[in-house]
């Protein structure tokens, strides 16, 4: 190819550039490690839009245009997922085209975990996103919206008193709970439970969730490690999920809809989306949270850090070094199948845990219990929450 003998060191894939990044042991240049990573996401998306039927049965849209749900956490890559996915819109009306699909972007407001006065309590991270990506729908529900979800069994939880104003009241429960690993494991339960309700409530066909290779080989052993790896082929995998949950109080088979949870991403390193966001054009680390963006910074002590963070920290030394590693932990809980909980039409309702909504476990929550028993005052609320979800919320 002319020119290429004066390239130092050239792209493997186009020969055509410098190559000045590394890609899984490959040396590449800008453009194509973007189309890497890209189609990597495109290739996922035109995967479920094949499984999906256009429109729904309430749906107001063209019958052609099918209707996702996006959970923004503003870590790097649901910011990168936001991205690809407003590309893939941009690029089929660019070629005159309908757009593929309509998308409702949901960020689960945390702040009322902090104090009013606290700045973090006042900003609204979604402006600079409705800004740059104006074509889509934006919702921020407050986190205290978990305190009316009939999915989750509040009479399994401790007790809240009901005379405080919901911001309050969910803040006081996040303050009972026993250590940093409980209030970082129910927030990321209780951020489930509402972006499910809220994609139900939208009609959509599927959320779409922004966990990489190595988020989902994080969760992989961080919920093993909590007692719930049980729930790993309805945690980590792709696949429908009934919401409400067949745990929750009150809500009949009519009232429970079918959402399609999936994982673009998956393919794709955590790291690979870190440099990404750098080199697209305009950069997204501006949109990315900086609360987020400084987890791998110095802690004093560890008793600080969840299990979330543990594997997050371990992970990030180990995809520098051994990608692979990651990516068959990922690979290797992707083959677990549901034993049941599919939803499917007769199939057996299974009993489901209060707080997480997946089928318990017997056998399995009492040999994690091991010596600790029954304890005194029990009054059969156990048997509603699995192992995992009784150790957070009661230590």
């Amino acid at each position: 190819m002319a020119g290429s003998p004066s390239l130092t060191r050239p792209c493997v894939k186009c020969k055509a550039q410098e190559a000045t990044l590394d890609s899984r042991s490959q040396s590449v240049c800008r453009a194509c490690f973007i189309k890497f990573i890209s189609s990597k996401c495109i290739k996922q998306i035109g995967i479920l839009g094949k499984e999906l039927p256009t429109g729904g049965p309430t749906s107001t849209h063209s019958t052609t245009t099918r209707r996702y749900a996006l959970g923004l956490s503003r870590g790097v890559s649901s910011t990168v997922l936001l991205y690809l996915l407003n590309e893939n819109v941009e690029f089929q009306l660019a070629k005159a085209r309908a757009a593929p699909f309509d998308l409702s972007v949901i960020h689960v407001d945390s702040s009322c975990l902090y104090h009013p006065s606290s700045p973090l309590a006042k900003e609204d991270p979604l402006v600079p996103l409705r800004s740059r990506y104006p074509r889509f729908t934006y919702l921020s529900p407050c986190l205290s919206t978990a305190l009316s979800l009939p999915s989750i069994d509040w009479s399994a939880l401790p007790p809240l008193d009901p005379s405080l104003p919901p911001d309050q009241r969910i803040r006081a429960f996040f303050n009972s709970l026993p250590t940093t690993a409980s209030r970082a494991d129910i927030l990321r339960l209780f951020t489930r439970h509402i972006l499910l309700s809220i994609a139900a409530s939208l009609n959509a066909q599927a959320l779409l969730l922004g966990h990489s290779t190595t988020a989902l080989a994080e969760l992989t052993l961080s919920e093993t490690a909590k007692g719930r790896g049980f729930s790993l082929p309805w945690v980590i995998n792709d696949g429908g999920v009934e919401h409400p949950f067949s745990s929750a109080v009150g809500v009949g088979e009519a009232e429970r809809k079918r959402i399609l949870v999936y994982h673009p991403l998956r393919d794709a390193l955590r790291k690979e989306l870190v440099t990404y966001a750098t080199l697209v054009a305009p950069p997204l680390t501006g949109l990315v949270s900086e609360e987020r963006v400084v987890r791998d910074g110095a802690v004093v002590s560890h008793k600080d850090l969840s299990i979330e963070e543990v594997m997050f920290r371990y992970f990030a030394e180990v995809e520098e070094s051994y990608p692979s590693v990651v990516a068959n932990v990922a690979r290797t809980t992707g083959k677990l199948v549901r034993l049941f909980g599919n939803g499917g039409k007769g199939e057996v309702e299974q009993k489901g845990c209060g707080m997480c909504g997946v089928p318990l476990d017997g056998e399995g929550d009492e040999r994690w219990r091991g010596e600790l028993g029954i304890q005194d005052g029990d009054d059969g609320k156990r048997g509603r929450l699995c192992y995992g979800c009784e150790r957070s919320t009661r230590g």
